[in-house]
């Protein structure tokens, strides 16, 4: 096969095997466009385990928050992560799917397949054939008449035959085998080429629009919260000072952790740095 018809083929196969990934990651990229959203500072999926906690937390003091759009976003936030979680485990083991899924479905790569078990049936057959008729011959003494003579030269005949089809199938199978590998070969660079690049454009555009949906969901979460009694009876409490933001509440959640007897301290440091890009 020649490269371009090879990255046809390499690229129609990527096209049918990430369908369903790049039909519901345009879709979403479209509805994120669609909206004018804006682009957030922080990476929320590195910030999703802080963004978790403050849910929780403002949900046990007021559930009556969670109500509505805040729980909707939630929920289609938590989709996309777990379906994230889905398509890195679809793709982990790219080597698994260019031998399982990819080279079977080349229509040339399957007729060596095919030719190659024939082959190896044919090869099997004729081993037999003079397997046999060596044990038979072996068996026969000098003939007695000219009837076990004839037979004895059908036997040599039919073990000549037998040796002689094993020796070219043996021949046949060296071609097609050296003929598969290169074919394998001369698609290999350019199938895990395509492989990653669809990989990583589709990894990238869900990772965009879990940023976007999440800090949305981070901006009507603390919407609610400055608008709930019980939450803001809970920051007088508290003696939390500044607005209902998530950088007032990362604050407070640092002053009240011990650092040094914490085993996170590095994701305290990384919620330090989020403090400073809100600043």
């Amino acid at each position: 096969m020649e490269a371009e018809q090879i990255r046809v083929v390499v690229s129609n196969f990527m096209d049918h095997f990430f369908g369903d990934e790049l039909t519901a990651t345009q879709k979403e990229l479209d509805f994120v466009d669609a909206n004018g959203f804006e682009t957030p500072k922080l990476d929320y999926i590195k910030m999703r385990r802080f963004l978790v906690t403050a849910h929780n937390n403002l949900k046990t003091i007021d559930p009556h928050i969670n109500e509505g759009l805040l729980s909707k976003i939630h929920q289609d936030v938590e989709r996309l992560h777990e379906y994230v979680a889905e398509f890195n485990k679809k793709t982990k083991m790219g080597k698994l799917v260019y031998i399982r899924d990819f080279l079977p479905s080349v229509p040339e790569y399957k007729a060596l397949q095919d030719e190659v078990t024939i082959n190896e049936a044919m090869k099997k057959r004729f081993q037999s054939i003079a397997a046999s008729t060596d044990r038979e011959l072996a068996t026969i003494a000098a003939p007695k008449n000219a009837e076990e003579l004839a037979y004895i030269k059908t036997l040599r005949k039919r073990n000549v035959d037998a040796i002689d089809g094993l020796a070219n199938t043996k021949d046949k199978l060296v071609i097609i085998t050296k003929e598969l590998k290169d074919l394998e070969d001369s698609m290999t660079a350019e199938f895990f080429l395509q492989y990653n690049d669809y990989v990583i454009n589709i990894r990238d555009g869900l990772r965009e629009v879990i940023q976007t949906k999440s800090f949305y969901f981070d901006k009507v979460l603390w919407e609610r919260a400055e608008h709930s009694q019980l939450i803001q009876k809970f920051f007088a409490q508290a003696r939390i000072e500044g607005d209902y933001s998530t950088k007032t509440f990362i604050q407070y959640y640092l002053r009240n952790i011990d650092i040094n007897k914490s085993n996170t301290s590095d994701w305290h440091l990384y919620l330090q740095e989020v403090l400073r890009v809100l600043e």
